[in-house]
């Protein structure tokens, strides 16, 4: 949200374009004099149990949201909103729909608000915590299961993914436990101090605490996401954190491992290239830098059995996860706003690439033809001509029929390509440029110009 000069761009608009409002645009606006002050805030609309959550002093809330902003005792509160008490609000309101109304209906009692705050801000940095744990988070560092390939666990690690990963485990359990032990200590208190000890227990299922512990397939998952931003220069192994989102590259943040110097990473359903335009070559490299060069096939072997693709060898799995799902998964991460786009051709595959939306410019797709699609073309057909001799030499049925149905593929996939090209091309001459503050959905059609050269949202 632009709010420069205390939103004067955003005001200036709701005047505009509702001149019905002449000029009040606090009937839009709301609650302007609560934007930037530590509060708790709820969702206002829910069929579930409520759940309260701290919003620091750097926020403005939206009005999806119901809130409070107490002028003290905020963990306090905080404390009491999250605890089972709670549920006598919750009934007094049956519908679906939490007001501040019916948050003030619950009487505040203050004791041992020191006590309480103390754990409570506990609490608040458990879940904090977690949630940096991810790249969603604004605060992300560096991927978990990386934390311990060059500390005092290092040994403990000794290049295997899968014991880096129980390392994780172990660790997410933890605080998975501190945590729903004291919000279970906060229920004994609030039960206590209200009286509710015949009505209430203090005990908090596993299904209601607001941690996750380690879940093998998704934190699996979710490294491959952060290989694809290491090879996109998003993030780097030698700088914690957003290492890229647009303005001035600096090659100096990228020692270890360095980001391919095209803004495209091919997504071949077999090998085509053996330098960093294949995505395999550079998981590789990924791998022996961050593992060992020795563990390698170890740890991919360990990868493929976790996503569980089938395919011929652990190598072949992991391409055929990114080529079938790595996009949805990350469109689902993103709330189908990707930074990562994909470029489809259709569903042969004939050409799937990924490119980094902040490293974008008005070049790109000019480049991708010339250094990509002709290049896979031409791999393309050299490839047929190989199937179609060792077809024609094979005697063995079982084998022949099989060449025939990769023949087969190969033959559509330069077919796809082929056709692809000129739409491709059409765009490539429209130069466009996309501007970031526009948002995701605005560009994703913008670059494609009409045309379907991206993977659907």
């Amino acid at each position: 949200m632009n709010w420069k000069n205390k939103g004067a761009e955003i005001k200036k608009y709701v005047s505009d374009a509702y001149p019905y409002l002449k000029g009040n645009y606090s009937l839009v606006v709301k609650n302007e004099n609560c934007y930037f002050k530590p509060g708790i805030l709820t969702s206002k609309v829910t069929s579930g149990s409520l759940s309260f959550r701290y919003s620091p002093s750097r926020q403005i809330f939206s009005d999806a949201t119901t809130g409070v902003f107490p002028e003290k005792n905020i963990l306090y509160i905080l404390a009491l909103s999250n605890s089972k008490v709670m549920n006598i609000v919750s009934e007094l309101n049956p519908t679906i729909n939490f007001q501040a109304g019916d948050y003030g209906k619950l009487p505040v009692i203050c004791q041992n608000v020191k006590y309480v705050e103390q754990i409570t801000k506990k609490l608040v940095e458990i879940s904090q915590e977690e949630w940096d744990d991810f790249e969603n988070s604004w605060k992300f560092k560096v991927h978990p299961l990386l934390l311990h390939i060059a500390d005092d666990k290092q040994t403990e690690v000794g290049g295997r993914l899968e014991n880096a990963f129980a390392i994780w485990k172990t660790e997410a359990q933890d605080r998975f436990d501190q945590l729903k032990a004291n919000e279970e200590e906060l229920n004994r208190i609030f039960i206590d101090l209200y009286g509710l000890n015949d009505e209430l227990t203090p005990e908090v299922e596993d299904k209601d605490v607001s941690v996750r512990r380690a879940n093998e397939e998704r934190d699996i998952k979710s490294l491959l996401s952060y290989f694809i931003g290491l090879v996109f220069g998003r993030y780097s192994l030698d700088t914690p954190g957003l290492a890229y989102a647009g303005g001035e590259w600096n090659t100096d943040k990228y020692q270890k491992f360095v980001p391919n110097e095209d803004n495209l990473l091919l997504l071949n359903d077999d090998r085509y290239f053996d330098d960093d335009r294949d995505i395999m070559n550079r998981f590789r490299t990924f791998l022996a830098v961050t593992f060992g060069e020795e563990h390698v096939k170890e740890n991919m072997d360990y990868i493929a059995h976790v996503i569980g693709k089938k395919a011929d060898n652990s190598e072949q799995a992991i391409r055929k996860y990114f080529v079938d799902d790595f996009f949805k998964d990350h469109k689902k991460g993103y709330q189908k706003r990707p930074i990562y786009w994909e470029f489809n051709s259709g569903k042969q595959n004939g050409l799937k690439a990924l490119m980094y939306l902040h490293r974008y410019d008005e070049g790109e797709l000019a480049m991708m033809r010339t250094d990509y699609m002709y290049p896979l073309q031409s791999r393309y057909e050299e490839r047929i001509e190989k199937l179609q001799q060792w077809v024609q030499d094979e005697s063995v049925t079982k084998t022949k029929k099989q060449l025939e149905k990769k023949l087969k593929h190969v033959t559509q996939q330069l077919k796809e390509l082929k056709q692809y090209d000129p739409i491709v091309r059409h765009v490539a001459d429209q130069r466009i440029n996309l501007d970031l503050d526009d948002g995701v959905l605005v560009n994703y059609e913008k670059l494609q110009d009409g045309n379907k050269i991206l993977s659907k949202l």
